[in-house]
């Protein structure tokens, strides 16, 4: 396909995207994914990232900075993998030293007696077929390498957590727990996992404050994987309740060096306590991974770092804490390399923190390039996903 033809067929699909209306109840709805984004980003962004094998990467236009103006002839490399027709993905999106290994998706929720519980599907990807296909599983993580997932069974919390080859689609070690699993993450070296523990299902809201919350988190398993050996430490919340109901996942995950372990709390997540390995609070917080930090963190090269509210992210020089000019934008989700960031980017007519729409892009720092990995997704419809992103 020459450049001519790919430049048209672009634009027109792009034009046959019809924008989403936003529904009735668009901020509770807004708020109700703001958390379930938190809790996947969260765990997406310490999983590592692999460029699969065998892996074909999808030549698209890359776009300037101004609004509806292509560069005909601007390739992008053969690093990337993309398919901007596509949402959720089928076939594999790749950029740099990252990927999705899986996504969320198929949300549903029923509310009953003031209680809003979340369910959805997870979709792997498959190194035989290679496309994202239906799991069984309640929970996934991508180790570094995209070699090995940990699964975590239908029905959670789960009694165990399952160690998955990807090469062959079965599950080669079954690591028994005495407390029901509802989360679970590799460690930045692929050596360990923090599986976060909850009295009941953990994806689920509340309406009231005096409702007791069979939900609520109870603590956190260390494992090493080659051993299967494991130390479980209790650690419950205070209150699984904000301004706006009570909160349900809240899942243990790693710094990015690995060297220390991060509970988040209520409202939303938005406070955080830091421990050792040894299971002591620790004072120091890792630069660029607190609170107000972007999932994307610092480069890679260490020159740039991202700062975010949940929904935004802006990029900062490390040397100078300057913002970047024009970095400004939708959520920052992973390095792609010392000079190229995976971010969402809403449609020029819609609205991120709504939830309209957005689609997967890589750009640059200052945004001046912006490739679209995917198609957009939209709230409460067949195309609200959510990725997981593991390093190569």
């Amino acid at each position: 396909m020459n450049a001519d033809r790919l430049l048209r067929d672009t634009l027109r699909e792009w034009a046959e995207e019809t924008p989403p209306r936003p529904g009735p109840d668009l901020a509770g709805r807004a708020l109700l994914r703001r958390r379930r984004r938190r809790a996947t980003s969260l765990s997406v962004t310490a999983a590592a990232f692999a460029l699969l094998a065998g892996a074909v990467a999808v030549p698209v236009l890359a776009q300037s900075d101004r609004p509806g103006h292509s560069v005909p002839g601007s390739l992008i490399d053969n690093t990337v993998s993309a398919y901007p027709r596509e949402s959720p993905p089928r076939h594999l999106i790749a950029a740099g030293d990252v990927a999705v290994s899986a996504y969320q998706a198929d949300y549903k929720t029923q509310t009953r007696d003031g209680v809003e519980r979340t369910t959805y599907s997870w979709y792997l990807y498959d190194r035989g077929t290679k496309r994202y296909e239906k799991t069984r599983w309640g929970w996934v993580d991508v180790a570094p390498g995209m070699r090995r997932a940990a699964v975590l069974e239908k029905t959670l919390p789960a009694s165990r957590v399952g160690i998955l080859d990807l090469d062959t689609g079965k599950v080669t070690k079954w690591i028994p727990l005495k407390s029901g699993a509802g989360g679970v993450q590799w460690s930045p070296d692929g050596k360990r996992l923090a599986v976060t523990t909850y009295r009941g299902y953990p994806d689920v809201e509340t309406s009231t404050r005096s409702r007791f919350t069979p939900h609520a988190r109870t603590g956190y398993y260390l494992v090493n994987v080659a051993s299967g050996r494991k130390e479980y430490r209790p650690m419950g919340v205070d209150t699984d309740y904000d301004r706006f109901g009570g909160v349900g996942r809240l899942d243990v995950r790693w710094s990015r060096d690995g060297t220390l372990l991060v509970v988040p709390a209520p409202p939303s997540g938005a406070t955080e306590t830091w421990y050792d390995l040894d299971g002591q609070a620790s004072e120091k917080i890792p630069l660029y991974e607190g609170s107000d930090a972007a999932p994307a963190g610092l480069s890679p090269d260490g020159r740039y770092y991202t700062v975010g509210d949940g929904w935004t992210a802006t990029v900062k020089e490390t040397r100078t804490h300057r913002t970047v000019s024009g970095s400004s934008g939708s959520m920052a989700l992973a390095w792609a390399d010392n000079g190229r960031l995976v971010r969402w980017e809403c449609r020029p007519d819609g609205d991120c923190a709504g939830g309209v729409g957005e689609r997967l892009v890589l750009t640059d720092p200052a945004g001046r390039s912006r490739v679209p990995l995917t198609g957009y997704r939209y709230e409460d419809g067949p195309r609200e996903w959510e990725p997981l992103i593991t390093r190569r």
